[in-house]
């Protein structure tokens, strides 16, 4: 168990390293609700979008993973688990509309597009979906 935590861990730290702003990711972002929308995008177009969707929902599951890894790690060591989850985000919400939501929290909070992009999906999704 412990080695599974260490290599989230430096797996994390490893790609805080190779962070990209909120501005990168709205850009992918759009073309991604581009085509939802319907829209006819290039190849280029299309691999942003997926690089926005693998980001976003990357984040999502990640931070999930992470709060479920500290929680067995501290039933495995017999004490009360010290996180709390991120967000609650329904069953029935589908990938496309998390995607949506961050690219309306970053037009709507153009200071975040500055910041690296992770704090994004996470301020998007604890704002929308608060834990309850």
């Amino acid at each position: 168990m412990k080695k599974i935590i260490l290599a989230c861990l430096i797996t994390g730290l490893s790609t805080t390293a190779n962070a990209f702003s909120g501005s990168e990711l709205l850009a992918q972002c759009k073309n991604f609700v581009q085509i939802l929308d319907g829209g006819k995008p290039v190849l280029e177009e299309t691999l942003q979008a997926g690089l926005c969707g693998g980001y976003v929902l990357g984040v999502q599951e990640g931070f999930n993973a992470s709060s479920e890894l500290t929680d067995i790690a501290a039933k495995d060591k017999g004490i009360p688990s010290a996180t709390e989850k991120y967000w609650d985000i329904p069953a029935d919400v589908v990938s496309e509309k998390i995607v949506q939501i961050v690219v309306r929290y970053l037009e709507k909070n153009p200071d975040m597009q500055n910041q690296p992009a992770v704090l994004s999906v996470i301020n998007a999704l604890r704002q929308t979906y608060p834990a309850r």
